[in-house]
C-alpha cells in the first residue's frame, strides 16, 4: 500500500523519488520483513545504509522498530526529511566509510542493519562491510542487496535516458568504446561519467564472499535471483530465483539480484 504523502510535500519532490519512497515501503512489508524472519521488531533498533528516502524504515518504525537512516547523497537525504514531518526516523546525512561522520549519530549498537543496493556504488567495500560489522551487536543481523559484476544490469545502463543505453550486458563493453556509444546516442555526460564510475566499483559473488569471510560474517542464508523480488513492485513480475545458481559464471551471468543474510558472532 503506498503511503499517503501530502500534496504541500509531494510537490517538492520528484515522482521518481516518490515512486522510489512506496517501492522502499512495500519492499519492507512484501518481502524483507519475511525474509528476515524477525516477527516482532518492537523496540528493536534498525539502520539502513543508503536509505534515500527512507520508506522502508517508516515500514518499520510503524512496527514500532526504533529507526536510523544514513544518507551521503544531499538530494535523497532532503526528500527523506521532508517525508518524515512526525520525526518518527532519526535521520543523518554521513559516509559510512568515514566513522567521524556519523559515530555522534548512532544511537548504540543496532541489531538490524540494512544496505539494499548500495554496496556496489561504495569503492572501499572492506571499509563499509567493517564498520557495518563494527556497529552491529553481537549476534545483529545484516541484510543487504546487490547486482553482481557480470549480471545484465550491474552497470546500472537501465537509468540511462534514451532506449538504445538500455541494452543488456552493455556496460561490459571496454570504457573506450563504452562512452563513445553512449555519446553517439546522446546520453547526458553527467550520466556517462555516473556510468563509468558503477563499472569501477562493481563486485562479483565470488568476491563478496570471500569478503565477507575476511570480515568475520556468518552467512545464514543467501539468495540468487533472476527476477528480483523489487520487479514485483516495478514490472509486475513473478520474482523467479536463478535456475542456474549452481553453474559456475551463469550463476552470476542470469542473476540479476544477490541478496545475503548475514550475522555478527556471538561472543
Amino acid at each position: 500500500m503506498d503511503l499517503i504523502v501530502p500534496d504541500d510535500i509531494s510537490n517538492l519532490i520528484s515522482e521518481r523519488c516518490l515512486r522510489c519512497y512506496n517501492e522502499q515501503q512495500w519492499y519492507g512489508e512484501k518481502f524483507l520483513f519475511d525474509y528476515i524472519g524477525k516477527k516482532n521488531v518492537k523496540g528493536e533498533k534498525i539502520l539502513e545504509i543508503g536509505c534515500a528516502e527512507a520508506g522502508l524504515l517508516k515500514f518499520y518504525s510503524r512496527k514500532g522498530a526504533i529507526c536510523s537512516g544514513l544518507e551521503l547523497s544531499d538530494i535523497r537525504y532532503k526528500n527523506a526529511i521532508l517525508l518524515n514531518q512526525d520525526n518518527s526516523i532519526h535521520l543523518f546525512q554521513a559516509n559510512i566509510c568515514d566513522p567521524k561522520s556519523y559515530e555522534k549519530e548512532l544511537l548504540g549498537k543496532y541489531s538490524t542493519i540494512v544496505i539494499r543496493d548500495v554496496i556496489e556504488h561504495i569503492e572501499n567495500k572492506k571499509m563499509a562491510l567493517t564498520n557495518i560489522y563494527n556497529i552491529l551487536k553481537p549476534g545483529g543481523k545484516l541484510f543487504m542487496s546487490f547486482p553482481p559484476k557480470y549480471c545484465a544490469y550491474s552497470g546500472h545502463q537501465q537509468t540511462v535516458p534514451k532506449l538504445l543505453g538500455k541494452i543488456p550486458f552493455l556496460h561490459l563493453l571496454p570504457n573506450v568504446i563504452y562512452k563513445l556509444y553512449l555519446r553517439l546516442i546522446g546520453c547526458p555526460e553527467k550520466k556517462i561519467t555516473y556510468l563509468i564510475d558503477t563499472k569501477k566499483t562493481r563486485i562479483s559473488i565470488k568476491e563478496m564472499d570471500f569478503l565477507l569471510q575476511q570480515i568475520g560474517y556468518n552467512t545464514i542464508k543467501k539468495s540468487n535471483w533472476f527476477i528480483r523480488p523489487a520487479y514485483s513492485f516495478r514490472f509486475g513480475l513473478k520474482p523467479l530465483k536463478n535456475p542456474f545458481y549452481w553453474f559456475p559464471f551463469l550463476d552470476e551471468l542470469f542473476c540479476n539480484g544477490m541478496l545475503y543474510l548475514l550475522e555478527k558472532e556471538e561472543k
